[in-house]
């Protein structure tokens, strides 16, 4: 009997009360708190670094990789913005880089031509060689530039993309409101139409003080579909349909986006 008691007590002892115990260390260990890792963080701060040095293009490929494969990470939404400031900046200046290249106007030329020669809007075109007024005179040099740009509008989201000819993000704008049409679907395709200046009832020249200082309203092949800000006046805001951007916004896109663009609409 003594004997059974001794090998109960050794099989306790050295068997059972240790795996026990062992079970009730991993039970306390899985109740501790998960350390969510981010595995975009090294390629931000390698991002950071690059720009800091001067080093842009770098820099722009090393968030473009975070926010195609970590899109969970703190750093995804500053990446985007990042991304969009420096692109942005970067194609509205007159610094030469990728893309750009001088034109010589020639006799007979006029603003709308050479803007649809070269793939890019006429009030980019204004915009980055500094110029007032359509007029031009035969040797004048001029900064163009092809913007191949699609649109994605994220209703979700509530953002407005603009993706180069790569597919690759270019700039994302915050989409502040949008009615559509009745018997619109909330997911769709067209193209940009053109852009409307003013309300769109009289001409507006070119490059003018009027011309600056007018609403603009990209237009889509689809009726009843733009893009735009808001007035601001209720009686006419509460009728209008679209997708709704900033002041700020809508000037930018109006020199970034051409007729032709794709738009692609999405829930």
């Amino acid at each position: 009997m003594s004997l059974c008691l001794i090998v109960v007590h050794y099989i306790w002892n050295n068997q059972i009360e240790p795996e026990r115990q062992l079970q009730i260390q991993v039970n306390e260990i899985k109740k501790l708190p998960k350390i969510k890792i981010d595995h975009g963080s090294h390629l931000y701060e390698e991002a950071v670094s690059l720009i800091q040095t001067g080093a842009l293009l770098g820099g722009i490929e090393k968030l473009h990789e975070l926010i195609k494969y970590y899109p969970e990470s703190k750093y995804f939404d500053e990446s985007n913005r990042i991304i969009g400031e420096v692109n942005s900046d970067h194609l509205l200046s007159r610094d030469r880089g990728e893309g750009k290249k001088e034109y010589t106007v020639k006799r007979g030329d006029a603003l709308r031509l050479i803007a649809q020669k070269h793939e890019t809007t006429v009030g980019y075109i204004l915009h980055v060689n500094g110029r007032m007024g359509s007029k031009l005179q035969p040797g004048d040099q001029l900064i163009v530039c092809p913007l191949r740009f699609s649109i994605l509008i994220n209703l979700k989201a509530k953002t407005i993309v603009l993706r180069n000819s790569e597919d690759k993000l270019f700039k994302s704008y915050e989409l502040v409101g949008s009615r559509l049409p009745k018997a619109c679907p909330s997911s769709f395709d067209s193209l940009v139409k053109g852009l409307i200046v003013g309300d769109g009832t009289r001409f507006v020249e070119i490059g003018s003080t009027e011309y600056v200082n007018a609403a603009k309203e990209i237009r889509c092949e689809r009726r009843g579909i733009s893009m735009r800000s808001l007035t601001g006046i209720e009686d006419k805001d509460k009728y209008a349909t679209g997708f709704f951007v900033s002041h700020d916004d809508i000037e930018e896109l109006a020199l970034l986006v051409r007729s032709g663009s794709p738009i692609h609409v999405r829930k």
